[in-house]
Formats: C-alpha cells, structure tokens, sequence
C-alpha cells in the first residue's frame, strides 16, 4: 500500500484573493487516496458558505475551531490527520492537477522527512519571478527554509514530534522549517504552486517586497510576532484573528 496523505487547509477570511473556490476543486480531484481537513476560524466574509456550499464538499473533514491565528489552525489540522504524509496548504495557492501524486513519489524514499514544491506568482513581475527563483532553488539550499505558499509536506511523525506548528502569528511557516531542518533538509517535488500576488499588488511590489525585508529583520531580533503581524496586515483580520484590545496594543507600537 503507497503513502497516505492528509492535506490541511486552515481558513480564515479567505475569499479577497478569490482561489478558495479553485482549490477546492483542485483538491477534490487529486488522485489517489487522500484526507482533505479544512480548519475553519470565524469568518466575517462569507468563507463558510464558500465551503460549506461547494459540490465535492462531502469528501472533506470540516473543523471548526477559535484558533486565532493559522499555525494554531494547521496544528489542529495535524492533530486530526491520520496520513502518513501531512501537507499544509497555503489558502492562497494553487497545487499542480497531480500533487499528491508528486508528494509520494518524493516521499517514497525514506531519508526524506520533508519538502515542498516550486514556487510562482499569479502576476508576472521581474521581482516576483526573482523571489520565486530565490525562494526555490537558493532558500532551500543553503538555509533550509520553506514558506508555507509552497505548500510545505511532511512525515506525521515528524510534524508530532516537533510539537506541531509553532504557535505565532507570523513567520510561523520559517519557525517550522528551522524546527524540521533539524531532521533532514528539504526536498522540492517537480511541480510547481501558483500563488496569488494580491498583497504585492494592492500595496505595490516594491513597498511590499521592503516590508518583507524589514520583517525578517525583525524577526531575526526576536520582536513580538503579534506586533510584526499587525505591522505585516494593518487592520485587516487576513491570518488572524484580533480583538479590539489587540489591535489597540498594535497601534501603539507601530
């Protein structure tokens, strides 16, 4: 019998960048023997009916949950997943028609504990192209580092015995990865995810793209995600969840 796999899509406000309906499809026609867990935190944009209306939705397992934040989501997801591979599906991208099929087959060897795919935008941009170049083939090698649009895969073993995903509001997906890479280095399968640009566009890619940067600075100096992340999304409630309080203690220190 080939591997199992268990794909986690955490959601929360989810229909602005308009792929939900897509990956829904997407992942409903993936081949082979497959878990599909949507972790749904409240929404106010109408993410539930988008789910809970969609045609295939009885091939999947609906969570609902008061996670506030989406490592909280993609650990729950882990918690209830039963497959031998667990993959983290980024809610703004699109995977290849046969992904999964591509996860086993990087999957099949062993030494192999995790990976992800090759990265692209929906929007064509010298600099987008170039942080998908970077983000593919330089990140990986020599630092060992996946974002989660690139749709991260891994052992379930390996997922619980790392504790899950670490519980912050940003930069949750490099805390995973620096958390797995002490397992093994990443493997990219072939294929290739499509990811949607919508921040990149309506904030402008080049003042998007120094807010990345001024970030991982920030991150690197070990600043409070929760502050970063109001920083990285203003008032909107995009991967988390805030109270009023919260979003009162994010302005002050903005």
């Amino acid at each position: 019998m080939g591997l199992t796999i268990s794909v986690v899509l955490p959601c929360l406000n989810e229909i602005r960048h308009g792929y939900l309906p897509h990956i829904l499809d997407n992942l409903a026609l993936q081949p082979g023997e497959k878990q599909l867990i949507i972790v749904m935190s409240p929404s106010t944009d109408g993410t539930y009916d988008v789910i809970t209306q969609h045609p295939a939705i009885a091939g999947f397992k609906l969570i609902d949950t008061d996670a506030t934040n989406r490592a909280q989501r993609l650990s729950v997801g882990i918690e209830a997943s039963q497959g031998d591979i667990v993959l983290l599906h980024h809610p703004a991208t699109l995977l290849p028609a046969d992904a999964l099929t591509q996860v086993r087959q990087t999957m099949v060897d062993d030494k192999v504990i995790w990976g992800g795919f090759r990265h692209s935008f929906d929007f064509d941009h010298w600099l987008l192209r170039f942080t998908s170049w970077y983000s593919t083939t330089q990140r990986p090698r020599f630092s060992h580092i996946l974002y989660l649009d690139h749709c991260i895969f891994a052992r379930r073993e390996a997922l619980v015995h790392i504790g899950g995903v670490p519980n912050m509001d940003i930069f949750e997906d490099t805390a995973l990865s620096e958390a797995l890479k002490k397992l093994g280095p990443p493997r990219i399968a072939p294929g290739t995810v499509v990811t949607s640009a919508r921040r990149f566009r309506e904030r402008g890619i080049y003042k998007h793209a120094a807010l990345n940067q001024l970030l991982k600075l920030m991150y690197h100096a070990r600043l409070d995600p929760k502050k970063m992340n109001w920083l990285y999304e203003g008032k909107s409630q995009i991967n988390v969840s805030y109270s009023e309080q919260d979003n009162e203690i994010g302005r002050a220190h903005v």
